[in-house]
């Protein structure tokens, strides 16, 4: 199947280009105290909420904004133990991705004190779910687009369907012609000349990435040949990272170029284009779906136009907090801490879609780290 566009950044010029313009820094350098706004959840967004902070609380905000990162950004552990407000009682497990953050701040874990939550809002890649609990409300910011990678250089071919998708997770063949066996799809069954089987891989269980994913390509029975969210060596895999073994010669020598994974388009611009995110890249490139490219020809995800990427695979970018209202009714709480100055109240008139068009300095973030402004930043999804 032909590609209309294949997306290879420059490893060179975007090395020099992360010096010139510095990479977000990760995890508060103190812990903040117990009257911050706090947020865990999602590594898609953690590099755009790292920028928030520095920006929000160079505002002086009554409520200065924090964001830990879903994995340590020194060591690279996950689940270590972080004090997220300056209280002994806020000790936690690092929460890695948007179903951990959701389940957190859905744990509604108080300080000693009683009088302030260790957690106030999760990082979202995807909006909220039944699954996820009463008592929450998303406000979505940005928009962003999840694309299928591939090896450079590997087996991989440079367009799939959503029929080719869903049979490759499904590890059958069979779904894309009466013709293949129920078997793990082949390189040549879909368009390319490598026999060689598809190696599916996921990111870990509770990253919203991977949940998004599944849910676009048909919410797929996962077959036996799917990598589920751990490497041979029992290594966890992030979203977005191209870099772990899974994708290597070395960590996965007769498998790494049969490989398919999947990718925020976003993320794959902050780390290899703008350079505001590590770049963690590795080999991987993106693909199109459908014949449509996920960047434009400057390098911007491509979510809007004739020649946008299929809608299916475009997804929203929230932040989650705790209800004041209901369901039908949703409202951002203004206790024990007031929210609304940084996320509204269903509408612009938070920080993070620029206080009714007064600041635009998160859009600008949102922008620089890879994502769209979202035409309805703000709105409410109330559960």
């Amino acid at each position: 199947m032909r590609a209309l566009r294949t997306v290879v950044l420059a490893g060179v010029a975007v090395a020099t280009l992360a010096v010139s313009t510095g990479v977000a820094l990760a995890d508060p350098s103190s812990t903040p105290p117990v009257t911050a706004i706090v947020a865990t959840g999602s590594d898609t967004i953690q590099f755009l909420a790292d920028q928030w902070s520095t920006d929000y609380n160079a505002t002086s905000p009554t409520n200065p904004f924090y964001s830990w990162d879903a994995v340590n950004p020194t060591t690279g552990a996950t689940g270590d133990t972080i004090e997220t407000k300056n209280d002994s009682n806020c000790s936690i497990a690092r929460p890695n991705g948007s179903g951990a953050g959701i389940a957190q701040l859905e744990a509604k874990l108080q300080n000693t004190a009683k009088t302030e939550y260790c957690v106030d809002l999760a990082r979202a890649s995807r909006n909220i779910k039944s699954s996820d609990g009463t008592g929450i409300t998303s406000v979505v910011f940005a928009k962003d687009l999840i694309t299928y990678s591939i090896y450079n250089g590997g087996n991989g071919v440079t367009n799939l369907t959503d029929t080719d998708l869903t049979a490759i997770y499904s590890c059958n063949a069979s779904l894309i012609s009466s013709s293949y066996t129920d078997a793990p799809v082949t390189w040549n069954e879909v368009g390319g000349t490598s026999t060689a089987a598809v190696i599916p891989v996921l990111p870990q269980a509770s990253s919203g990435t991977r949940q998004q994913w599944l849910t676009d390509i048909g919410s797929p029975t996962l077959g036996t040949c799917v990598v589920n969210g751990a490497n041979s060596s029992g290594g966890v895999i992030e979203e977005n990272e191209g870099t772990n073994a899974e994708f290597t010669s070395t960590g996965n020598p007769t498998g790494y170029k049969n490989v398919l994974f999947p990718f925020s388009g976003g993320s794959y611009v902050c780390q290899a284009d703008t350079g505001k995110c590590p770049n963690a890249t590795g080999s991987l490139k993106l693909e199109d779906i459908d014949s449509k490219a996920p960047l434009t020809s400057a390098n911007v995800i491509n979510v809007s136009g004739l020649t946008a990427f299929p809608s299916t695979y475009i997804r929203s970018l929230f932040l989650v907090s705790l209800n004041a209202g209901t369901a039908a009714s949703p409202s951002i709480p203004t206790s024990p801490i007031n929210l609304r100055a940084l996320l509204g109240n269903g509408d612009k008139s938070g920080w993070i879609c620029g206080k009714n068009g007064t600041s635009t300095t998160a859009a600008t973030d949102i922008t620089n780290y890879g994502f769209v402004v979202a035409s309805n930043c703000g709105t409410l999804t109330g559960q």
